[in-house]
């Protein structure tokens, strides 16, 4: 059994950023790979000059993400964008690209789920062809843009007939289990049972519901339709990680997992590498047969 292996993710810095603190959060959580925001993580210093940075830094591409949906309003830019960043994942050897679904101003599951197989199918055409899997992450009303909850990766069942329909090797999940808490749904009993089929890459952090006014210092509130949670410490919130990682590991799913904490840059480094041992340990417990 192979051993999963951690990433960090670029989502926790700004544009002017470049890549010098996701070099730095990597040295925190002591991993080899980074998740690779484009454009944001290489609006700095362009991507070129990003990605010698980082392969200076001995650090391998895990997946490229962007702030790209198929359903609404956005497709029109993400189509470009999503081509785009299957380019660079090729060229760089992460042969991952993240997406997101989108989202409607009514629920209809099942014009959602035909629609945006039909525009997704050029895009993984192009996927197929650079030996690419496009994974899409599921999602909650983080930012209130979603009022009538249309986005079909919040729902484990609608999530897993999209996948179902599209029925591709070049599409596949990539869970993210506090964003299915925040959600309202269970991320171990309800959300990974049905879906660990077609998951491909998994984003890591924690939350819980929110049980005070403000949330805990250097953390972050997110409300979905009217319930309010926090980000928390991983391990201190109410994610079953155990269960999931082992799971995974049963499963036989030997990816990355990406850490992003959703916490304020002045803890950052320091929680970074407080999850990342935690997440090392789990692993270690829960693949027990790999030397």
């Amino acid at each position: 059994m192979q051993r999963m292996s951690i990433a960090v993710s670029g989502t926790e810095f700004t544009e002017a950023d470049g890549v010098d603190g996701l070099i730095g959060m990597a040295g925190a959580a002591q991993c080899d790979a980074v998740e690779f925001w484009y454009p944001k993580n290489a609006l700095r210093d362009g991507a070129d000059a990003a990605f010698r940075k980082l392969d200076r830094a001995g650090l391998r591409i895990a997946c490229i993400s962007t702030p790209s949906q198929l359903y609404g309003a956005g497709e029109a830019d993400s189509v470009p964008l999503l081509h785009e960043a299957i380019t660079l994942a090729a060229r760089t050897g992460s042969n991952r690209v993240n997406t997101y679904f989108g989202h409607a101003p009514v629920v209809d599951d099942e014009r959602a789920i035909a629609a945006y197989a039909d525009a997704l199918a050029p895009v993984l055409d192009h996927a197929a062809a650079e030996e690419v899997v496009v994974v899409l992450e599921n999602e909650f009303d983080a930012f209130g843009w979603d009022p009538a909850a249309s986005d079909i990766s919040r729902r484990p069942a609608t999530l897993a007939a999209l996948f179902t329909r599209v029925d591709s090797p070049c599409f596949g999940l990539n869970f993210d289990a506090a964003n299915f808490l925040c959600a309202g749904v269970s991320p171990a009993r309800d959300a990974l049972s049905a879906l660990l089929p077609w998951v491909r890459y998994a984003h890591v952090k924690d939350a819980r519901p929110a049980a005070a006014e403000n949330p805990p210092d250097g953390w972050t509130r997110y409300t979905d339709h009217g319930r309010a949670y926090d980000t928390a410490p991983l391990g201190a919130g109410e994610v079953d990680w155990p269960t999931i990682v082992d799971s995974l590991a049963t499963a036989g799913y030997d990816g990355y997992l990406a850490l992003e904490p959703h916490c304020a840059r002045s803890i950052l480094l320091a929680e970074t590498a407080r999850a990342a041992d935690h997440l090392r340990d789990l692993i270690r417990v829960h693949t027990p047969s790999h030397q």
